[in-house]
């Protein structure tokens, strides 16, 4: 069952968040423009919350490259830089 919070305007749910998100499903969502900036923060906010309690139960290289990656991107999302560059 996908999530169905709102951001603002935004009324597209966000992808369940399981145990097992692979870096994929998470980027797509990142890379998706139909979500809010903030929709996503908060969506990867708790993505971030759920892999990390589970990465503290049961430890996991791959799982804990990807819970060191999602908070690089919210440490550079709080700083103000952008992701990529507004210019052509």
């Amino acid at each position: 069952m996908a999530e169905h919070r709102r951001y603002g305007n935004e009324t597209k749910g966000f992808p369940e968040i399981g145990e097992d998100m692979s870096r994929n499903e998470i980027m797509d969502v990142l890379a998706d423009e139909g979500y809010s900036a903030g929709g996503r923060k908060g969506w990867l906010k708790r993505v971030l919350t759920r892999l990390a309690k589970t990465q503290k139960q049961t430890p996991d290289g791959k799982r804990a490259k990807l819970v060191a990656e999602i908070k690089d991107i919210l440490d550079d999302n709080v700083s103000g830089k952008p992701e990529a560059e507004d210019t052509l």
